[in-house]
């Protein structure tokens, strides 16, 4: 359509102000040197601060940003709007097409957003002379997108800040896990010398009485020889006696070699076994100081882990017991020492009960006695790692428990573990 500025006067009407006046949007029409041509209530009072509609025809949008400037001389943000309005209206003449923009500036001194439509119009001879607009204040709607934009910013600011504790704790726990790891090993070969001065100990005990008959059966080998009156039979007989010490030291050397080898193939084994031969090592030392055994088995039971290293954690509850039970017998308080080994189950638990005693565990220790290092013996029988290596051993690689009860006449220890399934290995965890 083709319109003359002098017909669009005219039409500045009481049907046009009705139309547009009361609507929130603010609507206009300008010259192409910018001066309105008409002008509604919105613009009126949102933008141009003008009195009337009346008031902004013939007049443009840097006269009102200047009068609002010069009335707040204090504030050189109070009124910035006017230029870009301009600004916008000869980019639309220069590109002779609609478009839209989203054009921002201070209105009264505070930040103002407006989404503008604008188009341009023509003469009868297709000559630009002028723009129409819309304009909708979007100041809340753009305030809350900054703000999500700014959230959306810190968010990411403190993912990354998360991201990098995340690593640097990674990392330290890797450290710490490392540093760990290297003092269990540490403790572990500390823990492996201290058994095996242990077993050398037992080794002498299980020993001397065979080394004593293979002794006096050589030597009286040797007096009948010396006096001639040794036959075919004595000497057999001698022969015998002599092969099957010396064989039955050979099986104590094996099972103090397959103790102290460095097994850490996990597979199901029966505790009951376990216990069985470790009571065999330990008999003669048992036996030396004076101690009875008990065992008592309710009950099949089958564990999952390495089986060596149960069995180190039955030797240091016994040696440990021996220990106190030795003490107890020095000190004249009981005249022979017991220790009691019951297996049994609870749910789907097993249960390795090792009592004694020895006199029992005091109120004031009690609570550190898994700590590491700590003993309560001279420093040439304990190096206090025994007991936290054991109960490392039953919680960490076998998912159980190992705690410690006082009882009557010594204290108890209590090996908790979960019972295997043969069928398909499953566990539980026994706590």
């Amino acid at each position: 359509m083709s319109f003359e500025i002098s017909d669009l006067s005219e039409h500045n009407s009481e049907l046009l102000k009705l139309l547009t006046q009361n609507l929130p949007d603010m609507l206009w029409v300008k010259e192409i040197n910018g001066n309105y041509l008409y002008a509604n209530q919105a613009i009126c009072d949102g933008l141009l601060m003008a009195k009337d509609t009346n008031e902004p025809i013939g007049k443009n949008d840097v006269f009102f940003a200047m009068r609002e400037r010069e009335a707040h001389r204090d504030n050189p943000q109070w009124h910035t709007f006017g230029e870009l309005c301009f600004n916008s209206d000869l980019i639309v003449i220069e590109n002779n097409k609609p478009m839209k923009f989203e054009e921002y500036g201070n209105v009264k001194g505070e930040l103002l957003y407006l989404e503008v439509y604008k188009a341009p119009f023509y003469d009868k001879e297709g000559n630009i002379i002028g723009t129409v607009g819309a304009g909708r204040d979007i100041t809340q709607l753009k305030k809350t997108q900054l703000d999500l934009e700014e959230s959306l910013k810190t968010l990411n600011h403190q993912r990354e800040q998360l991201e990098s504790f995340n690593s640097e704790l990674e990392k330290r726990v890797k450290e710490e896990v490392e540093k760990r790891q290297k003092q269990e090993r540490l403790m572990l070969h500390q823990s492996r010398q201290a058994a095996m001065g242990e077993m050398l100990e037992s080794i002498a005990h299980q020993w001397r009485q065979p080394l004593n008959i293979i002794g006096l059966a050589t030597v009286n080998l040797e007096t009948q020889y010396a006096i001639g009156s040794i036959n075919d039979k004595d000497f057999h007989e001698k022969m015998k006696i002599i092969s099957s010490n010396i064989t039955y030291m050979s099986h104590t050397i094996d099972d103090f070699r397959k103790f102290l080898h460095p097994e850490r193939e996990t597979i199901v084994f029966h505790p009951s076994k376990s216990i069985e031969e470790v009571l065999e090592i330990l008999s003669a030392q048992l036996e030396s100081n004076n101690i009875a055994t008990e065992l008592e088995m309710n009950g099949t039971l089958d564990f999952y882990g390495v089986e060596n290293e149960f069995k180190q954690v039955l030797i240091i509850l016994l040696n440990n017991a021996v220990d106190a039970i030795r003490m107890q017998i020095q000190e004249k308080k009981i005249v022979q020492g017991k220790i009691t080994i019951v297996l049994s189950c609870q749910d789907d638990c097993g249960l390795v009960e090792v009592c004694d005693n020895g006199g029992g565990i005091s109120d004031t220790i009690i609570d550190n006695i898994f700590n590491p290092y700590f003993t309560t013996k001279h420093d040439a029988y304990g190096t206090g790692i025994g007991l936290y290596l054991a109960k490392n051993i039953i919680e960490s690689r076998m998912k159980g428990s190992l705690r410690v009860n006082v009882i009557d006449s010594g204290s108890c220890f209590t090996i908790k573990a979960p019972l295997v399934n043969t069928s398909d290995n499953e566990r539980a965890f026994c706590y």
